[in-house]
């Protein structure tokens, strides 16, 4: 069986632990502006309170939301690189041992140091199974994956041993690249928090200012 037919890259569902990573903390994110939009129009409902109250309570919720959000984002983000990592781990890491198994792993990393081509790493490997040496040939194949040598991946996976670990690869790269600043940009637009329509017109230093006065404007 090939690994497409494991996992079609381009039609699978996610696993339940590839959906988490995506969805990532978007219910606190709801939850973040949803309270925040409750505090607010408590503070609005209060008796009592000046206008300028009602905004530096409205500014202190706000900002505090804002903060919320982007921790989020934050979680959100390392979510989906933990999750890319741990298949990568689970391909390619080590499997603890002796210290023998140890040494023999340090001294293959050394040597696919030196396989700075996709066909050095291709005789390398050949080479490691054909010794029977799994740790080598697991060694490089990690760096032809970090590389994008696939041929060198497959010579690795030529008789399936390795299926699962490939289609935890294929469905890592299903997710997005954390690098990408529109994807990045998106992610930060679901966690926004809107301003409250007390604040309009207020600059940012405005609101910050609001944000530090106590003026006993905080909804209970």
């Amino acid at each position: 069986m090939t690994p497409e037919q494991i996992f079609n890259k381009s039609g699978a569902d996610l696993s339940a632990e590839a959906q988490r990573a995506l969805d990532g903390t978007r219910q606190q994110g709801a939850a973040n502006a949803e309270s925040a939009r409750a505090v607010i129009d408590r503070v609005m409902d209060r008796k009592g309170l000046t206008d300028q109250a009602r905004q530096a309570a409205a500014s202190r919720t706000f900002r505090q939301a804002q903060a919320r959000a982007e921790q989020l984002v934050s979680e959100h983000i390392a979510g989906v690189e933990r999750f890319k990592q741990s298949r990568l781990d689970r391909a390619f890491g080590a499997r603890g041992g002796d210290a023998q198994s140890l040494m023999a792993r340090r001294q293959a990393q050394q040597m696919v140091t030196s396989a700075d081509e996709d066909w050095k790493a291709m005789d390398l490997l050949k080479t490691a199974q054909q010794d029977g040496d799994t740790q080598l040939a697991q060694v490089v194949a990690g760096h032809a994956y970090s590389m994008g040598w696939t041929d060198v991946v497959d010579q690795w996976n030529h008789d399936g041993a390795h299926n699962t670990a490939i289609a935890g690869l294929l469905e890592a790269q299903q997710l997005p690249d954390t690098n990408d600043i529109g994807w990045r940009m998106g992610v930060a637009a679901e966690y926004y928090v809107d301003k409250p329509a007390v604040l309009d017109g207020l600059r940012d230093h405005e609101i910050d200012r609001l944000a530090r006065d106590d003026l006993g404007g905080e909804a209970a």
